[in-house]
Protein backbone atom coordinates (compact mmCIF):
# COMPACT_ATOMS: atom_id res chain seq x y z
CA UNK A 1 0.00 0.00 0.00
CA UNK A 2 1.19 3.66 -0.46
CA UNK A 3 0.32 6.92 0.13
CA UNK A 4 -0.34 9.84 -1.98
CA UNK A 5 -0.40 13.24 0.16
CA UNK A 6 -0.71 16.62 -0.26
CA UNK A 7 -1.14 19.48 1.93
CA UNK A 8 -0.39 23.54 2.35
CA UNK A 9 2.85 23.88 3.85
CA UNK A 10 6.08 22.53 5.10
CA UNK A 11 4.69 22.73 9.00
CA UNK A 12 1.53 20.58 8.08
CA UNK A 13 1.98 17.84 5.12
CA UNK A 14 5.83 19.19 4.23
CA UNK A 15 7.41 19.77 1.23
CA UNK A 16 10.08 19.00 -1.33
CA UNK A 17 13.90 19.66 -0.83
CA UNK A 18 14.66 21.10 -4.40
CA UNK A 19 11.27 23.19 -4.25
CA UNK A 20 9.16 20.72 -6.66
CA UNK A 21 5.41 20.64 -6.89
CA UNK A 22 5.91 16.84 -6.11
CA UNK A 23 8.40 14.23 -4.88
CA UNK A 24 8.60 11.04 -3.13
CA UNK A 25 11.27 9.38 -1.46
CA UNK A 26 14.29 11.18 0.65
CA UNK A 27 13.48 14.01 -1.43
CA UNK A 28 9.85 14.71 0.70
CA UNK A 29 10.69 16.41 3.77
CA UNK A 30 7.55 15.53 5.64
CA UNK A 31 5.87 17.71 8.08
CA UNK A 32 4.00 16.71 11.39
CA UNK A 33 0.68 15.72 9.83
CA UNK A 34 2.82 13.45 7.83
CA UNK A 35 4.33 12.01 10.85
CA UNK A 36 0.76 11.57 12.30
CA UNK A 37 -0.30 9.81 8.93
CA UNK A 38 2.54 7.47 9.72
CA UNK A 39 1.66 6.97 13.44
CA UNK A 40 -1.79 5.90 13.14
CA UNK A 41 -0.92 3.85 9.66
CA UNK A 42 2.11 2.15 11.93
CA UNK A 43 -0.82 1.38 14.60
CA UNK A 44 -2.37 -0.59 11.93
CA UNK A 45 -0.11 -2.42 10.13
CA UNK A 46 3.91 -2.32 12.22
CA UNK A 47 5.19 -0.27 9.82
CA UNK A 48 6.23 3.33 8.43
CA UNK A 49 5.14 4.43 5.84
CA UNK A 50 7.76 7.25 6.07
CA UNK A 51 10.75 4.96 6.59
CA UNK A 52 10.11 2.68 4.28
CA UNK A 53 9.21 5.34 1.28
CA UNK A 54 5.80 4.07 0.89
CA UNK A 55 4.46 7.66 0.03
CA UNK A 56 4.65 10.38 -1.98
CA UNK A 57 3.88 14.23 -1.65
CA UNK A 58 2.15 16.98 -4.28
CA UNK A 59 1.90 20.19 -3.10
CA UNK A 60 -1.14 22.65 -3.28
CA UNK A 61 -0.10 24.06 -6.66
CA UNK A 62 1.05 21.14 -8.02
CA UNK A 63 -2.69 19.93 -8.13
CA UNK A 64 -3.73 23.33 -9.09
CA UNK A 65 -1.78 22.66 -12.18
CA UNK A 66 -3.68 19.37 -13.12
CA UNK A 67 -6.57 21.12 -12.33
CA UNK A 68 -7.48 22.48 -15.55
CA UNK A 69 -8.16 18.87 -17.09
CA UNK A 70 -11.18 19.07 -15.04
CA UNK A 71 -13.20 21.66 -17.25
CA UNK A 72 -12.99 19.05 -20.06
CA UNK A 73 -15.28 16.52 -18.09
CA UNK A 74 -19.25 16.79 -19.26
CA UNK A 75 -21.27 18.47 -16.92
CA UNK A 76 -23.44 15.32 -17.55
CA UNK A 77 -20.67 12.92 -15.94
CA UNK A 78 -21.14 14.91 -12.34
CA UNK A 79 -23.42 13.70 -9.16
CA UNK A 80 -27.02 15.10 -9.38
CA UNK A 81 -27.94 17.45 -6.65
CA UNK A 82 -24.52 18.61 -5.62
CA UNK A 83 -24.61 22.49 -5.59
CA UNK A 84 -20.97 24.01 -4.04
CA UNK A 85 -20.03 27.81 -4.21
CA UNK A 86 -16.90 29.21 -4.78
CA UNK A 87 -14.58 27.89 -1.94
CA UNK A 88 -16.47 24.39 -1.50
CA UNK A 89 -15.56 23.82 -4.92
CA UNK A 90 -11.99 24.44 -4.72
CA UNK A 91 -12.06 21.47 -2.06
CA UNK A 92 -14.06 19.46 -3.92
CA UNK A 93 -11.54 19.73 -7.41
CA UNK A 94 -8.78 19.48 -5.28
CA UNK A 95 -9.86 15.81 -4.08
CA UNK A 96 -11.14 15.34 -8.05
CA UNK A 97 -7.49 15.96 -9.28
CA UNK A 98 -5.83 13.71 -6.31
CA UNK A 99 -7.97 11.00 -6.99
CA UNK A 100 -6.68 11.01 -10.83
CA UNK A 101 -2.89 11.40 -9.67
CA UNK A 102 -3.60 7.98 -7.17
CA UNK A 103 -5.36 5.98 -10.16
CA UNK A 104 -1.82 6.98 -11.97
CA UNK A 105 0.26 5.86 -9.24
CA UNK A 106 -1.31 2.62 -8.87
CA UNK A 107 -0.86 2.09 -12.58
CA UNK A 108 2.48 2.78 -11.98
CA UNK A 109 3.48 1.15 -8.52
CA UNK A 110 1.04 -1.82 -9.15
CA UNK A 111 -0.66 -1.77 -5.68
CA UNK A 112 -3.07 0.31 -3.84
CA UNK A 113 -2.86 4.18 -2.88
CA UNK A 114 -4.50 5.76 -0.49
CA UNK A 115 -4.62 9.73 -0.86
CA UNK A 116 -4.60 12.13 2.14
CA UNK A 117 -6.08 15.22 1.21
CA UNK A 118 -4.62 17.88 4.12
CA UNK A 119 -6.36 21.32 4.08
CA UNK A 120 -6.73 23.67 6.91
CA UNK A 121 -10.41 24.59 7.48
CA UNK A 122 -9.56 27.79 8.71
CA UNK A 123 -12.75 29.96 7.82
CA UNK A 124 -11.65 33.44 9.44
CA UNK A 125 -8.64 33.63 7.72
CA UNK A 126 -10.28 32.28 4.94
CA UNK A 127 -13.85 34.43 4.47
CA UNK A 128 -16.55 32.84 2.65
CA UNK A 129 -15.10 29.39 2.50
CA UNK A 130 -18.12 27.79 4.65
CA UNK A 131 -18.37 25.65 7.66
CA UNK A 132 -15.94 22.90 8.25
CA UNK A 133 -18.51 20.10 8.24
CA UNK A 134 -18.87 21.84 3.95
CA UNK A 135 -15.53 21.58 3.32
CA UNK A 136 -15.08 17.98 4.90
CA UNK A 137 -18.01 16.71 2.53
CA UNK A 138 -16.91 18.72 -0.24
CA UNK A 139 -13.52 16.56 -0.19
CA UNK A 140 -15.57 13.53 0.34
CA UNK A 141 -17.54 14.38 -2.88
CA UNK A 142 -14.91 15.17 -4.79
CA UNK A 143 -13.46 11.78 -4.91
CA UNK A 144 -16.61 9.88 -4.68
CA UNK A 145 -17.22 11.84 -8.04
CA UNK A 146 -14.15 10.04 -9.30
CA UNK A 147 -15.23 6.88 -7.94
CA UNK A 148 -11.88 6.37 -5.88
CA UNK A 149 -12.64 5.09 -2.55
CA UNK A 150 -9.55 5.21 -0.86
CA UNK A 151 -9.66 8.92 -0.05
CA UNK A 152 -9.21 10.71 3.34
CA UNK A 153 -9.63 13.90 4.16
CA UNK A 154 -7.61 15.55 7.07
CA UNK A 155 -8.99 18.43 7.78
CA UNK A 156 -8.03 20.37 11.18
CA UNK A 157 -10.80 22.85 12.91
CA UNK A 158 -9.92 25.74 12.38
CA UNK A 159 -6.06 24.10 11.57
CA UNK A 160 -3.17 22.30 12.55
CA UNK A 161 -2.19 24.00 15.28
CA UNK A 162 -4.68 23.10 17.11
CA UNK A 163 -4.54 19.30 16.65
CA UNK A 164 -0.93 20.17 18.20
CA UNK A 165 -1.41 22.32 21.07
CA UNK A 166 -4.43 19.62 22.47
CA UNK A 167 -1.06 17.76 23.22
CA UNK A 168 1.28 20.74 24.01
CA UNK A 169 -0.92 22.91 26.47
CA UNK A 170 -1.51 22.47 30.58
CA UNK A 171 -3.49 20.15 31.24
CA UNK A 172 -2.33 17.96 28.16
CA UNK A 173 -5.33 16.45 26.27
CA UNK A 174 -7.88 17.88 28.30
CA UNK A 175 -10.59 20.21 26.90
CA UNK A 176 -9.46 20.32 23.36
CA UNK A 177 -13.13 20.62 21.97
CA UNK A 178 -12.68 24.17 23.27
CA UNK A 179 -9.63 24.88 20.29
CA UNK A 180 -11.81 23.98 17.71
CA UNK A 181 -13.48 27.43 18.21
CA UNK A 182 -10.49 29.38 17.97
CA UNK A 183 -9.83 31.76 15.09
CA UNK A 184 -8.16 30.37 12.60
CA UNK A 185 -6.57 33.80 11.23
CA UNK A 186 -2.41 33.87 11.81
CA UNK A 187 -3.26 37.43 12.29
CA UNK A 188 -5.43 37.21 15.16
CA UNK A 189 -3.50 38.76 18.42
CA UNK A 190 -4.10 35.18 19.83
CA UNK A 191 -3.33 33.13 17.01
CA UNK A 192 -3.57 28.93 17.40
CA UNK A 193 0.60 29.77 16.15
CA UNK A 194 1.14 32.18 18.75
CA UNK A 195 0.19 29.88 21.37
CA UNK A 196 1.78 27.66 20.07
CA UNK A 197 5.00 29.12 20.12
CA UNK A 198 5.86 29.15 23.96
CA UNK A 199 4.90 25.46 24.15
CA UNK A 200 7.97 24.50 21.94
CA UNK A 201 10.14 27.09 23.10
CA UNK A 202 10.56 28.77 19.59
CA UNK A 203 8.81 29.88 16.62
CA UNK A 204 6.93 26.64 15.15
CA UNK A 205 9.28 25.45 12.07
CA UNK A 206 8.95 21.61 10.57
CA UNK A 207 11.92 20.17 11.68
CA UNK A 208 11.09 20.92 15.81
CA UNK A 209 7.14 20.19 15.35
CA UNK A 210 8.06 16.69 13.31
CA UNK A 211 10.25 15.42 16.19
CA UNK A 212 7.38 16.32 18.71
CA UNK A 213 4.86 13.86 16.75
CA UNK A 214 8.19 11.29 16.02
CA UNK A 215 9.26 11.14 19.56
CA UNK A 216 5.45 10.73 21.46
CA UNK A 217 5.28 14.42 22.84
CA UNK A 218 2.51 14.80 20.83
CA UNK A 219 0.41 11.62 21.76
CA UNK A 220 -1.74 10.48 18.34
CA UNK A 221 -3.72 8.32 20.21
CA UNK A 222 -4.49 11.18 23.12
CA UNK A 223 -5.74 13.76 20.99
CA UNK A 224 -9.11 13.15 21.37
CA UNK A 225 -11.17 16.29 19.31
CA UNK A 226 -13.88 16.15 17.19
CA UNK A 227 -11.95 17.00 13.66
CA UNK A 228 -9.58 14.51 14.54
CA UNK A 229 -11.65 11.67 15.21
CA UNK A 230 -13.22 12.59 12.07
CA UNK A 231 -10.01 12.05 10.34
CA UNK A 232 -8.58 9.21 11.95
CA UNK A 233 -11.55 7.17 11.43
CA UNK A 234 -11.63 7.85 7.68
CA UNK A 235 -7.84 6.76 7.69
CA UNK A 236 -8.64 3.66 9.60
CA UNK A 237 -11.60 2.35 8.09
CA UNK A 238 -9.79 3.10 4.47
CA UNK A 239 -6.82 0.91 5.82
CA UNK A 240 -7.94 -2.06 6.86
Amino acid sequence: MYFLLSGEGPTDIGTCADGSLACGGTAFLHGPMSAIVDRLVERKHHYSILDFEACGFISEGGLAQRAAELKSVKKSARLPGKKRGKETRYYFNNARVMARIAREREEQRKEPVVAVLFRDSDWTASAGRGLWNEKRESILDGFEEERFERGVPMVPKPKSEAWLLCALRRPRYANCDALEDESGNDRSPNSLKKQLAPHIGERPVRETLVHMVVNGIVDVDRINMPSFREFRQRLEDVIE
